[in-house]
């Protein structure tokens, strides 16, 4: 079967087509990214294999642009590949899918999370961005009308699952929920090393991580603030851990977020290869990422990929209930360090969460779930 993926984001999007390659379909993965790059193999990791993925990538158009023009968007490889199913995300991603999908009069499966109505009251809380009021309303109209023009639509968590269901008449177009996988993309030669890049990081014995995209602008960086006041507020309390914050540097933090970070609170610049990412984690003892957003998490399902103890928040468990038994879960941000003080006196309890989360991995989250799944799916519209 050939299968077309048409997506922005590239972890759990990646993911999802690397999990039905595996099973020997043939698969393209289209990303709507950052630059571009013609048809290549791309070396894919998941949780129990490593496979080479076919992955094609174009710089991000405007919605603007994507209308006006969409068939200058897409390269003459993938007009002659003539897939038997087309998945695509919502936006700009939907219209290169449903032109695709049009085009070889095959079916369309949309994949959904992080609605943008849905996150509404996030935006104006952490964001202070009382603009999204205004695009409350046209939101919904863009979701449906996607949704409607689909065949099948597929949301990555409950709280999408639930805001979509809310809405007038979506009852009427079928609808499954299944959770995303991740993919990471490794070098061909796994040469690096913390020593040889992050020296300081790795003579540190042991630490609590966090990740704080400091390059983000606007109200969207807006929303990287309440994190990285946890992870200060952590490093200012508890002065004999190192709290690591990847993506970004102590000046970002210095000049973004106006604070003097103390001397346990390490930094590492963004873009570091999915190989050091890896060993930056399994170091870890314990990861730090409260969920502001009613939207798939990279940082939670990462974490959640390299079975590590987890402290989070309860938007987290809106959007993946599964997780109750397996994360330790707070509202209370001024309680983290307190938290986390008991939580490392007691190395047994970080040890069972580790188990917990891949006993829930394999059974929601797991790039064999989601081959089988997304399979019954596909065989439905075709």
């Amino acid at each position: 079967m050939k299968l077309l993926f048409v997506g922005s984001e590239i972890r759990h999007e990646l993911g999802c087509a690397a999990s039905l390659a595996l099973l020997g379909h043939d698969v393209i993965y289209f990303h709507v990214g950052s630059k571009y790059k013609p048809v290549s193999w791309r070396e894919t990791c998941l949780d129990y294999a490593r496979l080479k993925v076919k992955i094609l990538e174009i710089p991000h158009p405007t919605l603007f642009q994507t209308l006006l023009n969409i068939k200058s968007l897409i390269s003459e490889a993938i007009l002659q590949y003539s897939p038997d199913v087309v998945v695509s995300t919502p936006s700009v991603p939907y219209y290169i899918g449903k032109y695709l999908a049009s085009l070889n009069d095959v079916p369309l499966i949309l994949r959904v999370w992080g609605v943008r109505a849905n996150k509404l009251v996030e935006h104006i809380v952490y964001g202070k961005n009382y603009l999204e009021i205004i695009g409350f309303i046209p939101s919904i109209m863009h979701m449906l009308k996607q949704i409607y023009s689909s065949r099948i639509v597929i949301t990555l968590d409950n709280s999408t699952l639930k805001f979509i269901k809310s809405l007038t008449l979506t009852c009427l177009k079928r609808m499954k929920l299944i959770y995303p996988t991740y993919a990471a993309l490794y070098e061909k030669h796994s040469y690096f090393t913390l020593e040889a890049i992050l020296p300081e990081i790795a003579q540190t014995e042991g630490y609590i991580l966090g990740i704080v995209t400091m390059s983000k602008t606007g109200s969207v960086f807006k929303l990287e603030q309440p994190l990285f006041k946890i992870l200060y507020m952590i490093a200012k309390k508890l002065k004999d851990i190192s709290v690591i914050v990847c993506c970004g540097t102590r000046e970002e933090a210095i000049k973004k977020f106006k604070v003097d970070p103390p001397t346990n609170m390490k930094f590492i610049p963004s873009g570091v290869p999915d190989d050091i990412l890896k060993l930056l984690y399994e170091r870890s003892l314990l990861v730090v990422i409260p969920v502001f957003f009613k939207s798939v998490s990279n940082r939670l399902l990462e974490a959640l990929f390299y079975k590590k103890p987890i402290l989070t928040n309860s938007i987290a468990l809106e959007l993946h209930p599964e997780l109750r038994d397996c994360v330790i879960v707070s509202d209370n941000y001024n309680k983290y360090p307190e938290i986390i003080k008991d939580l490392l006196k007691q190395s047994t309890i970080l040890e069972e969460l580790q188990q917990r989360v891949k006993i829930v991995w394999d059974r929601f989250f797991s790039s064999k779930v989601q081959a089988r799944e997304m399979l019954k799916v596909i065989k439905e519209v075709i």
